[in-house]
């Protein structure tokens, strides 16, 4: 089922590589700091506490920015292989995101300093993008899920129509 709100979104997905990858870095950068400065401050509590922010101001952009370069470094692997394999494949298949999840989970164990992390890692991103690619980009439940009894929720109610200037006189 289509839903009338996403339909009209004007979302542009870039089409070449650099733009690809310079959006995946950034987008996971800001994605780890977020999630590094939600970690640092589960940590910093008996500072804040003791009058001592600023401590623990440092503490928490320390970890904000270790978090970002490490899914920085994870979304540049996983964009930049998707890219690379598909410039050397002449293809835009499942295969260049399976390369990219391999590629990210690989930078991952690098970053932990072990090899089973890595290669699990790898296989469960790799796993996930052919899932994700699979599905055309939108993983919704299936039959499997579908009791056929409960209703659709419309997550906005309310009907979009496009701007028009006159429409304010």
């Amino acid at each position: 089922m289509s839903n009338a709100f996403s339909d009209k979104l004007p979302i542009e997905k870039p089409q070449d590589c650099l733009s690809r990858v310079l959006s995946g870095t950034t987008s996971s950068f800001v994605a780890g700091g977020i999630i590094g400065a939600i970690t640092a401050n589960w940590g910093d509590i008996p500072q804040v506490l003791q009058d001592k922010p600023l401590p623990a101001l440092r503490r928490t952009g320390a970890i904000m920015g270790t978090y970002g370069l490490t899914f920085a470094a994870v979304g540049l692997a996983y964009t930049g292989m998707d890219c690379a394999a598909e410039t050397f494949r002449g293809k835009k298949d499942l295969w260049n995101g399976v390369f990219g999840g391999g590629a990210a989970g690989a930078i991952l164990g690098l970053r932990l300093g072990r090899l089973p992390v890595g290669v699990g890692a790898a296989a469960a991103l790799a796993f996930t993008s052919a899932i994700v690619d699979t599905s055309g980009g939108k993983l919704k439940a299936g039959e499997l899920f579908n009791d056929h009894q409960t209703p659709v929720r419309a997550i906005y109610p309310y009907p979009i129509r496009p701007y028009q200037a006159d429409e304010e006189e």
